[in-house]
């Protein structure tokens, strides 16, 4: 009882100071005693002095506790003698009074060790508490320092990516104007040989074979060119350019095709029409190598908030379980990575045999 009722004013007694503490326990020895000296040897008070005796020990020390235990003591046995002739022997007090000290004692060495485990325990709490702060500090710190470190990384893969298009860009231009039109001079001057050596027909024909070659050629380097940045996305914009793929898409595949959108085109700029472009491409490679698909529908269109969408259906055989961990899910890595580039999403959603649908919103 007396721990229970020192426990709940601990936060109060532990801002008094020893002196003050001092002087209350005496004046608790004190009250008892005059109250066991009034009441009479009939009543005992014996365990009542208990309660100076813990009060003392457990916020003062050992040393006072014993001290409170020996005047404790004193105090009982002298309301004790009182009545000394209902003892048969005049020593019985003395000695019952060294038992109670005994036992005062005892208490005191018990509620010293309990006070010196829980400061153990209070400080090992502290120490471990410090140590997991310290650690969650740490934490976040090497959080904080990751998300740098990624967010440096990300920049630099954004700024790599836009060099490299830039570069796509200017190359496709330099293929498509400086490649083409000495391949077309090439041309014209075999036109004119041809002209100048119609009486040899093994000549015209040997400059025939060749200048089927040289359409061949040009016919690559607008290829090479178009895949490199399609010339349409700079001179029409997105949707032509999307329009112009899925035809030779068709071509190519025989996949039939469906575009829908609600404008003729967006205001995308250089580097938003590149990644979009670059995602569109890679899901058109994706249906053509994987989906068996007989069909594709490409809607792109722009919601209330302005948000940009662009949907891609297939009515193929859909994707294989945990496709994004398969050897060849780099298609679907770069296209989020790309589509993260220029603050959009990326979602895949497999219908089964239904079909798959890419979705992109930004």
């Amino acid at each position: 009882l007396t721990i229970f009722i020192c426990g709940a004013m601990e936060n109060y007694f532990k801002g008094l100071s020893k002196t003050v503490i001092v002087v209350i326990g005496f004046l608790i020895v004190i009250a008892l005693g005059l109250i066991d000296s009034t009441t009479g040897v009939e009543y005992s008070f014996a365990i009542f002095y208990l309660l100076p005796i813990t009060f003392i020990t457990w916020y003062t020390s050992k040393r006072y506790g014993i001290l409170f235990a020996l005047i404790s003591s004193i105090a009982w046995l002298y309301a004790d003698m009182q009545d000394i002739n209902r003892y048969s022997n005049p020593t019985v007090p003395y000695w019952n009074g060294l038992v109670r000290l005994s036992f005062f004692l005892i208490v005191v060495v018990l509620l010293s060790r309990l006070k010196k485990l829980e400061s153990s325990l209070e400080q090992n709490v502290a120490d471990k508490t410090s140590d997991l702060l310290n650690e969650i500090e740490e934490r976040k710190k090497t959080e904080r320092e990751l998300k740098f470190q990624t967010e440096k990384l990300s920049h630099l893969a954004k700024r790599i990516q836009n060099i490299k298009d830039e570069e796509n860009t200017r190359i496709a231009r330099e293929i498509h104007d400086e490649l083409g039109q000495s391949m077309t001079a090439i041309k014209i001057d075999l036109m004119w040989l041809g002209k100048r050596c119609s009486a040899n027909p093994d000549l015209v024909e040997s400059l025939f074979s060749i200048s089927e070659t040289v359409d061949d050629a040009i016919k690559d380097i607008r290829k090479i060119a178009s895949s490199l940045r399609p010339k349409l996305l700079d001179e029409l914009g997105f949707t032509p350019a999307v329009e112009r793929y899925l035809k030779d898409f068709t071509l190519k595949t025989n996949i039939k095709y469906e575009l829908i959108s609600d404008k003729d085109n967006y205001p995308l700029n250089l580097e938003e029409s590149n990644a979009l472009f670059k995602i569109f491409q890679e899901a058109m490679t994706n249906i053509a190598r994987h989906s068996k698909a007989s069909k594709i529908e490409v809607n792109i269109f722009t919601e209330l908030d302005d948000s940009f969408n662009m949907i891609i259906r297939d009515n193929g055989i859909g994707l294989p379980e945990n496709y994004m961990t398969k050897n060849d899910s780099l298609g679907f890595m770069g296209m989020k990575e790309r589509a993260a580039s220029i603050g959009g999403t990326v979602d895949f959603t497999s219908n089964g045999e239904k079909g798959t649908i890419i979705s992109f919103k930004k």
